[in-house]
C-alpha cells in the first residue's frame, strides 16, 4: 500500500531537535526508542543523554565515564542500584546500635560503595556552669568521618549473583528453581576477613494500607519516609514476597544486607559428629543465638554456615534533614552520650499538621512542658497531644509545685525574630546504645515558642541562646523501663545544641554533621568532578 512507504515525520527532524526531545525520556524509555529502528537507535545511544542520567544520580558532575567505556555502559552497569547514590544517607535497623552509611559512586574504580559514618569525641573537658555551680558542662568537639578501612556495601561491575534458592529455605522442594534477576542477592567483596560474607538484596515497599501501629517496618513510623518495608521475617527474608521481581517493585528507599560466617572443610564420616563440631565452632565464635547450617560444598567437602544476620536499611527524605531559613535546626547531628560514645541523631522540626502524638511516657510531665509547673501525678490515660493542649490553656497559678521544676515566668523572645522559634524540635537516634537503641526518641521539645520558653541565657557559656523546656528519654539496659525526664534544650546556633539533663546535673552538646563533605571523593580517575551548588537554604 502507498501508506506503507510514508516516512514518520520524526525521522525527518534535525538531529539536534531529536536529541532535545530524547533528553526528556527516562532511561527505560530510551531503551524502547532504541528498539524502534536503526536511526533512532543511534540517537538513543548518544552518550550525552546517558551522561545526563548518570549525573542525575550523584551530587557532583562527571565529565568522563572512565573506567567504563561510555556513560551508557556506566549507567547500565549499576542499574537499578543508582538510588543508593541518589539518596546518599542510609541507616539500619540492626539492634541496638544501628549503623549510619553514606553511599557514593567512586569514579576511580567505577563502583558504588557505602561506608559507615563514625565519630571520635575528641578531648573531653568538664566545666562548671555559671548559672548553676552544681551542674557540669561536658565539652564536645567530635571528629566525624567515614570508616574507609572496609566498605559496608560495594557494588562492582560484574558482581556475582546468587542463582538459586537454598533447598532448606523452600517448602515446596523447588530448590533448583531459578530466581528472577531482581530477586537474586549480589555477593560483595567488602574486604572482610576470610569466611565472612556479605550479600546485597533489593527490597519491596510495603503498601501504606498494610501498615498499622504495631506493624514491624523500617524506618519506624516516627521517622519521616516516602515508603517503608518490613523488617521482621521468620525465614530471614528468603521468601520471594520480600523481594522484587520487576522494576516497578524495586524499592527506591530501602534495601537489605545479609551477613554470615562460613567454614569449608572435609566431610566427617559421621554427620552427627560433624554437626556437633559445627555447634562447638559456632558457640566458640559467640553466635549462640543462631543455628548453624550444614551445606554440601562439592566433592567430599562440607560448608558450615552460621551467624547469619539480615539488616534492613532506609533513607531519609531531603526535606527532613536539609536545614531551611524557617527550620534551621533540622538535620543530621552527632551527640555526646558519655560512656556510650558518639551517636548520630535526626533532628526534626515538623510542620504542625505533620506532628505525631507525643509518646505516652511523657504524660506525667505535660503540664510542666506547657506551663513550667510540675504536678506529681500518675500518667493520664488521655492522649499526650490533647493533655498538652489542655495544660497550655489552663495555666493555673494554684497548681502544686515541686522543686526543681519551678521556674519563673518566661522571658521575652530574642531579637532574632519569631519565625524560627515556632513548633516542635524532636531528636531521633539513627544510631543507638544498649539503653536507648536506634529508632527511638532521645529528646523532644514540644514548643520552642513563647509557650515553652524558660529564659534567654545571659551566662558566658550560652549568652543569647534560647532555653526551652524539653523531655529527655532514658532507659535501662535493653531499653527496659524507659521513661522521659524533665530537661532543657539550649538553642545555641543552627550548628550547635545543648541539653541540660536536670536530674543528672550535666549539660551535653550536639553538633551538626556536614553530610556534603562526607560525600566528597578525592579526584582521580573518571575526570574532574564539578561540585554542584548546595540546596538553597533560604526557602
Amino acid at each position: 500500500m502507498e501508506g506503507d512507504n510514508i516516512v514518520p515525520r520524526i525521522l525527518g527532524l534535525p538531529a539536534e531537535l531529536i536529541q532535545n526531545v530524547l533528553q526528556f525520556l527516562e532511561p527505560t524509555c530510551l531503551v524502547d526508542v532504541a528498539l524502534t529502528c536503526r536511526f533512532l537507535r543511534n540517537h538513543a545511544f548518544s552518550d550525552s543523554l546517558w551522561q545526563q542520567h548518570v549525573n542525575d544520580q550523584i551530587p557532583d558532575t562527571l565529565t568522563s565515564a572512565a573506567p567504563l567505556p561510555s556513560f551508557r555502559d556506566l549507567y547500565i552497569t549499576h542499574h537499578p542500584y543508582w538510588f543508593l547514590c541518589r539518596h546518599k544517607i542510609w541507616f539500619s535497623d540492626s539492634e541496638p546500635n544501628g549503623k549510619l552509611l553514606i553511599a557514593r559512586y567512586d569514579p576511580r574504580r567505577g563502583c558504588i560503595e557505602a561506608y559507615a559514618v563514625v565519630a571520635e569525641p575528641g578531648i573531653r573537658k568538664f566545666e562548671h556552669w555559671e548559672h548553676d555551680e552544681d551542674v557540669s558542662i561536658h565539652t564536645f568537639n567530635p571528629k566525624v568521618q567515614l570508616d574507609l578501612n572496609s566498605p559496608v556495601l560495594k557494588l562492582d561491575p560484574g558482581n556475582p549473583r546468587t542463582q538459586v534458592r537454598l533447598p532448606e529455605d523452600d517448602d515446596d522442594d523447588q530448590g533448583d528453581q531459578s530466581l528472577p534477576l531482581l530477586s537474586r542477592e549480589i555477593m560483595m567483596d567488602c574486604s572482610a576477613p576470610p569466611g565472612l560474607y556479605t550479600s546485597f538484596m533489593l527490597a519491596r515497599d510495603l503498601p501504606e494500607i498494610a501498615i498499622g501501629p504495631g506493624t514491624r517496618v523500617w524506618p519506624p513510623l516516627k521517622v519521616p519516609a516516602i515508603s517503608r518495608t518490613r523488617n521482621a521475617s521468620a525465614r530471614a527474608f528468603q521468601a520471594l514476597s520480600h523481594r522484587p521481581s520487576t522494576l516497578d517493585e524495586v524499592s527506591q528507599n530501602t534495601f537489605r544486607l545479609r551477613k554470615w560466617v562460613e567454614f569449608s572443610g572435609r566431610r566427617h564420616s559421621s554427620s552427627i559428629m560433624a554437626l556437633g563440631a559445627a555447634e562447638r565452632i559456632h558457640n566458640a565464635l559467640g553466635f549462640g543465638g543462631f543455628a548453624p547450617t550444614l551445606m554440601h560444598a562439592g566433592g567430599h567437602g562440607m560448608t558450615v554456615r552460621m551467624g547469619e544476620e539480615v539488616s534492613t536499611y532506609a533513607t531519609l527524605p531531603q526535606s527532613c534533614y536539609v536545614p531551611t531559613k524557617e527550620k534551621p535546626w533540622q538535620g543530621i547531628w552527632c551527640g555526646d552520650y558519655s560512656g556510650h560514645g558518639c551517636e548520630f541523631l535526626l533532628v526534626l522540626q515538623p510542620e504542625k499538621d505533620e506532628e505525631i502524638a507525643l509518646p505516652d511516657g511523657m504524660n506525667h510531665m505535660l503540664e510542666w512542658l506547657a506551663t513550667g509547673y510540675y504536678r506529681r501525678q500518675s500518667n493520664s490515660s488521655q492522649s499526650s497531644d490533647s493533655s498538652y493542649a489542655s495544660a497550655q490553656e489552663d495555666q493555673n497559678a494554684g497548681s502544686s509545685l515541686s522543686s526543681p521544676y519551678e521556674y519563673s515566668a518566661p522571658a521575652t523572645s530574642s531579637s532574632e525574630g519569631p519565625d524560627i522559634y515556632t513548633g516542635r524540635i524532636e531528636a531521633i537516634k539513627l544510631t543507638g546504645d544498649p539503653n536507648v537503641p536506634r529508632g527511638e526518641y532521645t529528646f523532644i521539645a514540644p514548643d520552642i515558642s513563647e509557650g515553652g520558653l524558660v529564659r534567654i541565657a545571659d551566662e558566658a557559656a550560652f549568652r543569647g541562646a534560647r532555653v526551652v523546656r524539653s523531655a529527655g528519654h532514658i532507659a535501662g539496659v535493653g531499653f527496659a523501663h524507659d521513661e522521659y525526664m524533665p530537661s532543657q534544650l539550649i538553642l545555641i546556633s543552627p550548628d550547635c545544641l545543648a541539653q541540660h539533663w536536670i536530674e543528672f546535673g550535666h549539660i551535653s552538646y550536639y553538633r551538626r554533621v556536614d553530610v556534603d563533605s562526607l560525600c566528597q571523593i578525592s579526584q582521580g580517575a573518571g575526570g574532574p568532578r564539578v561540585p554542584r551548588p548546595r540546596f538553597d537554604q533560604s526557602s
